[in-house]
């Protein structure tokens, strides 16, 4: 998640997920990098014999692993993201990751009833937009504050049956929780979790781009039910930050969902930081501490369920927060998608989605005290078309619309747009 702050100086004692900074010189080297990226990497597969049989690099690979219980995953994302119109008019950013996934079944490999081994590796880099165009939920989900390669995860899974699991490692937090899978094409980070909850910790919470030690049971009571409660590390800090590793030293913020799964998903869940987060006044009062802490609900609706032809699903998202110890109160998108959304094109999907984060009180009389003019929300709208190309190229293109973008009144309309290309190895 990407905030940037207008000011040096920040209104609560701890930073957010990504701080953002972008250069011209680091405009001008990247500038062409994403159209030669694309074109080779099109070119290259659509004229490999092996992406024509529909194989992908590492199958070879994988048919020596896979017997002996390990299966791995890979991919290249890039995405160029230009502001067409607001504080960064005319201007284009380029930003990628990269992603190494392994797993280990251990009842194959070791004979381990239940148990699992998961690591994921991941490379950060590129450019920063959001600072630049002003937008406080940020624009890509792939945006970070810094270029690195870090264990993003890693942890070690026991399965009870289908009745309940518990994994322990550094986990991603949104796998588990505050997550809705019809609306993770959509790129703006406020649809992969609510930005009350992504801006909360002292270096966020354990989300993209760094995790935290954790412990997450999961129980099934029926086959359309679930209940998920998690303990995870307050200072996010992989494996690769600078930063040494932190354990729980800094408390921990504990999570839970429960929900139903028999038509579509209603669900809801609650967080709350262990240790306390001091606020200062912007009007010479006292300062006080409070424990940040949250509630939200997941609700996922399929209007039309096709297994060879168009499907629409349907989701709404909202959250609350305590409204002090941070600067969202809380948000709530709302969107569809659209699957097999092109005629004979079985992976093509189409999203839109609408944003809102609501800006607490403490940011309001933070932008009084300099003489800013605070609004109430931040809002936005997203377009977005992807299709698997063969078997290894997605691509998708999509439109961003942020009016006023940055929580002050008097910004200028961002008109953004995005194309992301994902190679699978």
């Amino acid at each position: 998640m990407c905030v940037s702050y207008r000011t040096s100086k920040p209104i609560f004692p701890f930073s957010a997920k990504a701080s953002c900074i972008s250069t011209p010189q680091a405009q001008e080297r990247f500038e062409l990098l994403p159209a030669a990226l694309c074109s080779a990497a099109i070119l290259f597969l659509c004229a490999s014999p092996g992406h024509a049989e529909g194989r992908k690099a590492l199958d070879g690979l994988r048919g020596v692993i896979e017997p002996r219980g390990v299966s791995i995953e890979a991919d290249y994302v890039g995405e160029w993201v230009s502001d067409h119109s607001g504080a960064a008019e005319g201007k284009s950013f380029y930003l990628d990751t990269a992603n190494i996934v392994v797993k280990l079944d251990l009842e194959k490999a070791l004979g381990w009833k239940g148990t699992s081994a998961h690591m994921h590796v991941l490379s950060t880099g590129g450019q920063r937009p959001s600072e630049r165009i002003g937008t406080l939920e940020g624009v890509t989900n792939i945006e970070s504050s810094d270029s690195r390669w870090r264990v993003f995860e890693f942890s070690l899974t026991q399965s009870f049956g289908d009745k309940a699991s518990i994994e322990a490692g550094y986990i991603d937090l949104n796998k588990h929780f505050y997550e809705t899978e019809s609306s993770l094409i959509l790129v703006n980070p406020a649809f992969a979790i609510g930005t009350e909850l992504a801006e909360t910790g002292r270096n966020g919470p354990s989300i993209f781009p760094s995790t935290a030690p954790a412990l997450v049971l999961a129980l099934a009571p029926s086959k359309s039910s679930y209940v998920r409660l998690g303990v995870f590390g307050a200072n996010a800090n992989s494996w690769g930050d600078p930063e040494p590793l932190k354990n729980f030293k800094d408390g921990v913020l504990t999570i839970g969902e429960i929900g139903l799964t028999k038509h579509g998903l209603i669900a809801l869940g609650g967080w709350r930081y262990s240790d306390e987060v001091v606020v200062h006044s912007d009007h010479g009062g006292p300062d006080k501490s409070y424990n940040p802490w949250g509630i939200y609900g997941l609700v996922e609706h399929p209007f039309i369920e096709s297994e060879t032809g168009r499907s629409v699903i349907g989701f709404l998202r909202a959250g609350y927060s305590d409204g002090k110890t941070s600067e969202m109160s809380g948000s709530i998108t709302a969107g569809l998608l659209v699957e097999r959304a092109i005629s004979g094109r079985p992976h093509s999907q189409f999203s839109f989605g609408l944003r809102r984060a609501y800006f607490s009180d403490t940011f309001k009389e933070h932008a009084h005290a300099l003489h800013e003019e605070p609004l109430d929300h931040e809002s936005g709208l997203e377009l977005i078309l992807a299709d698997q190309l063969g078997s290894a190229l997605t691509l998708e293109g999509g439109i961003q619309y942020a009016p006023e973008p940055g929580g002050l009144r008097g910004s200028e309309d961002a008109l953004i747009s995005n194309v992301r290309l994902t190679i699978a190895f």
